[in-house]
């Protein structure tokens, strides 16, 4: 892969960064998973500071079963340990979540989405949220009710990290079935308790 290919991402985190800077959040972008598909496409989910939440994008983050075999099965899982500071004097009690994602589907397939926020997990199934035949993009919105942060040391100083854990998934009943999500964006916006 070209240098270009692999800083360019970055270049546009930094840039977005300097121009919505945040205020609990280092400024830096998070390379928050970073791995290759079974096709060696690289697989990226980028995070970037947000008033005082994040928002990671995605890059090649697909679990998707193409037509040819019967009962197949693809999960895809992005476990990121993101630094994240809560502001003094408040107390994190969940965060509000927006995921966007590619979803498509025949009628004999099925997509589900588990995400794990903070420590409070939900699971997804997307399959009534796109017609047979008709893919699409999707918002879907859910709360978490915990703000579970974790502490790590490095370097001598203790680091915060949020733990957010996802997994995709697409099925197939039959060899004529489909199956897709791409993940596009999650955006974390925390919930405090003064």
């Amino acid at each position: 892969m070209s240098r270009i290919g692999r800083t360019g991402p970055v270049a546009l985190a930094l840039l977005a960064a300097t121009i919505f800077p945040s205020f609990a959040q280092n400024a830096s972008p998070q390379v928050a998973a970073r791995g290759d598909a079974v096709d060696s496409t690289p697989v990226r989910l980028l995070c970037t500071p947000k008033a005082l939440g994040l928002v990671c994008s995605a890059t090649n983050v697909r679990a998707a079963v193409t037509a040819g075999q019967g009962g197949r099965s693809q999960t895809l899982t992005l476990a990121p340990y993101q630094p994240f500071a809560t502001p003094r004097g408040r107390t994190l009690t969940g965060f509000d979540v927006t995921v966007t994602a590619y979803v498509s589907r025949s009628d004999g397939g099925r997509v589900l989405l588990i995400a794990d926020v903070g420590g409070d997990a939900r699971s997804l199934d997307l399959s009534d949220q796109v017609t047979p035949g008709r893919g699409g993009i999707r918002t879907i919105h859910f709360a978490t009710d915990a703000g579970w942060i974790s502490e790590t040391f490095e370097d001598g100083a203790a680091v915060r990290r949020l733990p957010m854990h996802l997994m995709l998934t697409a099925q197939t009943r039959t060899a004529a079935d489909t199956a897709r999500l791409d993940l596009i964006e999650v955006e974390l916006r925390p919930l405090f308790h003064d």
